[in-house]
């Protein structure tokens, strides 16, 4: 969801508020396209969040914490260089237009002290972040736009700062009543697309519910004179009341309580939760979804390997399929040497068949064997032994290699799905490390070590007895949960069959059938099965559970088990909360 103008002028209010004034502590780049500034501010420290991204650009303060790369991007670190200490001067939206400007007071290469401005476009595949000197050059950008890029404006070091080219509309903020009623007074045109066209910062969408917030009227053709100047006075009086921060922030609600939608102001109708801060509003909106883009962006490599080896093991199981299902023709070559050795003293060499008795059919019956004229009934024979053997070795190899294809193929599946629970880096990293032992990644030769990142934790679910549910997110996880973590009595649970996350319950019995449920729920929740029904999982004591020797990283074996049936939802996943 990109950010529009109304929603970074609430941003720019809320930021003026808690952030003028402030200390630039720390710098991150969380994300390719993303920045993550520490203010110290009012006697507390706030999160400053700047994305460019084209789906999810964005200006606000957050509470989410956000895992940085172990090594910082080159325009990190000139932003650490350039503006890191410095103060922040204000922050300026110019026509309520998807520019923000953060000015900051720090100094520059001479030692003195000087204006430094940020600009955070917020435009869509065009967002960028600009680091411009006092002179109004600019010194870097998250994205360079060169030459073959744009032929309308170009984003490059040493270039003046010029702003995005302006659209023909008016400033709303500064917007009479009679401009309002003048805009609304399009035939053939609804309300909302007619003030999006005439004012800046109004996105169809938004502008749809700041209307329906006023009259349940749609068309502009709808509207009498008297409740168009009404409807303009309103509006008139709305962006007063932004002006002075007394919009709250509402956030759409589907129907696991998840928001769907942000609006910087307070709009009618169930589903709808309301907030003081934008910031939180735009929390609760990115809170999942900023962790599954990461995740999808980040392990897209991983990705591609596992299914590309997913496939490979598919053909080959093709391949040993064919060589099991050769049976018959295997057993017919056996037989037809066996009958041509039997009557080698009536054949004769030079012809194309053999007609011979089968004694094993019953009753006899006469069969024509197909020869080789080049070949003499006795070479004819062997042939048909060699092609036997051939295919009986074939067979038997099949069958080994079937066995231990189908168990990489259960592996790789398995890491397909640690794939999709990974939400960070050190995560990601740890899965990647074991492909890379796995040999299914090649390691760099002679690159630069990487610093080390902390080990990643299990998810922490709490039941509603009380006790303590842990799931891991990749194999690493699982091996210690299940073969460190876990007392010999705790219970230890896992998809019947199906690749999917060790789960471990500590300090509870098997009699607690609501948190035996609710660990169910999640080792299916937390598998490959997610998506399916009555799901089969198994459960047993800690004490069970052996690792064999040899096994890939997750692979155990268990003894002694139960199986629970359980349907997984997102529904009652979402009523267990992770800690």
């Amino acid at each position: 969801m990109s950010m529009d103008g109304l929603s970074l002028y609430s941003a720019m209010n809320e930021l003026n508020k808690r952030l003028a004034g402030g200390k630039i502590d720390k710098i991150q780049q969380t994300d390719k396209e993303e920045l993550l500034l520490m203010v110290r501010s009012l006697g507390q420290t706030y999160r400053l969040l700047i994305n460019a991204s084209a789906a999810d650009n964005r200006v606000q303060l957050t509470e989410l914490k956000k895992q940085a790369p172990s090594e910082a991007p080159m325009f990190c670190m000139l932003l650490r260089k350039r503006i890191a200490g410095g103060k922040i001067v204000r922050f300026e939206q110019e026509r309520l237009d998807r520019v923000l400007k953060i000015s900051i007071e720090t100094y520059n290469d001479l030692g003195d002290l000087s204006v430094f401005a940020l600009y955070c476009e917020l435009m869509g595949k065009h967002s960028n972040i600009i680091l411009v000197n006092e002179k109004g050059v600019i010194v870097d950008a998250i994205k360079h736009v060169g030459l073959g890029m744009s032929s309308v404006r170009f984003v490059m070091p040493g270039l003046e700062y010029s702003a995005p080219p302006a659209q023909d509309k008016q400033d709303p903020s500064k917007a009479s009543a009679d401009d309002f009623s003048m805009a609304m007074c399009m035939v053939g045109m609804s309300i909302a697309k007619a003030l999006s066209n005439a004012f800046f910062g109004l996105s169809p969408a938004v502008a749809a519910q700041l209307v329906a917030r006023y009259t349940d009227k749609t068309e502009c053709t709808q509207l009498s004179e008297a409740e168009r100047e009404e409807l303009a006075e309103r509006l008139a009086a709305f962006y007063a009341d932004m002006a002075h921060g007394k919009e709250k922030a509402s956030a759409v609600l589907n129907a696991l309580g998840e928001t769907e939608a942000v609006y910087p102001f307070a709009i009618a109708g169930g589903g709808i939760k309301l907030y003081d801060s934008i910031g939180e509003a735009l929390d609760s909106l990115y809170i999942n979804s900023d962790r599954r883009e990461w995740a999808k962006r980040h392990g897209a490599s991983a990705r591609k390997v596992l299914q590309n080896n997913i496939e490979r093991c598919e053909k080959k199981l093709a391949l040993y399929a064919d060589a099991l299902n050769s049976e018959e023709q295997m057993e017919k070559c056996r037989l037809y040497g066996e009958l041509l050795t039997a009557n080698l003293h009536s054949l004769k060499s030079g012809t194309d068949t053999a007609a011979v008795d089968n004694y094993y059919a019953n009753p006899v019956e006469r069969i024509a064997i197909p020869l080789d004229r080049q070949l003499t009934p006795g070479e004819n024979a062997q042939r048909y032994y060699k092609k036997y053997q051939k295919l009986k070795a074939a067979r038997d190899m099949a069958i080994v290699q079937r066995e231990q294809t189908l168990s990489e193929q259960n592996y790789l599946e398995g890491q397909l799905d640690n794939l999709t629970k990974c939400t960070a880096e050190n995560e990601l990293s740890e899965l990647i490390e074991e492909l890379k032992d796995q040999g299914y990644i090649k390691r760099d030769k002679g690159g630069k070590k990487k610093m080390k990142l902390a080990a990643s934790k299990p998810m922490h679910f709490v039941s509603s007895t009380g006790a303590d549910i842990y799931v891991g997110k990749n194999n690493r996880q699982n091996d210690e949960l299940t073969l460190r973590f876990a007392s010999p009595n705790d219970i230890w649970m896992h998809t019947k069959n199906i690749p999917g996350s060790h789960v471990i319950v500590k300090g509870a019995s098997e009699q607690d059938t609501a948190t035996m449920t609710e660990a169910a729920l999640l080792a299916a929740y937390y598998s490959r099965a997610r998506g399916s029904e009555n799901v089969a999982v198994d459960y047993t004591p800690r004490k069970y559970v052996k690792k064999p020797a040899g096994a890939k990283p997750g692979m155990v074996i268990y003894t002694t088990n139960k199986t629970a049936y359980v349907t997984p939802s997102e529904e009652a996943v979402a009523g267990l909360k992770e800690r």
